[in-house]
């Protein structure tokens, strides 16, 4: 009877895949960590941070695949990864505040607060842009 063997590529696929995956949930939570701490919220309130992290993941995921960001072909060259990303969290963004009205009990898009929506968009924007970027060069420094 044959050994089933594992394809060394697609593991090394699905590992790329669960560090990409990783590092976005992780970013997204440091970003929401660092705003909830400069309003005086505690660091230990994993709940709120969950709260106001888990729409902005849903916003994320729902969109960011549609644009290849996790592809290895586009996760890896960062003149794919920046325009991709800046285009998806374009629409990401704001559908992730509409999610969080939804969450928090607020009109979708009425009770969205124009200056936590310029805060929230662009420091997420420059926090998942640095991370995709780090994870672009390191992709490609370590691709077998």
């Amino acid at each position: 009877m044959g050994q089933l063997q594992a394809n060394p590529k697609i593991i090394e696929h699905v590992n790329r895949l669960a560090v990409l995956i990783g590092g976005d949930v992780l970013v997204m939570l440091i970003f929401i960590w660092i705003g909830r701490a400069s309003h005086g919220f505690s660091g230990l309130d994993l709940l709120g941070h969950l709260e106001t992290t888990v729409p902005f993941w849903i916003g994320w995921f729902l969109v960011t695949p549609w644009f290849g960001l996790f592809r290895i072909d586009v996760s890896q060259n960062w003149r794919k990864v920046v325009p991709r990303l800046l285009v998806a969290w374009a629409i990401g963004g704001p559908l992730s505040l509409v999610i969080r009205n939804l969450f928090i009990g607020r009109p979708p898009v009425g009770g969205i607060i124009l200056s936590f929506a310029i805060v929230m968009l662009t420091g997420s924007t420059i926090f998942m842009l640095g991370w995709r970027l780090a994870y672009a060069a390191w992709a490609r420094r370590t691709q077998s």
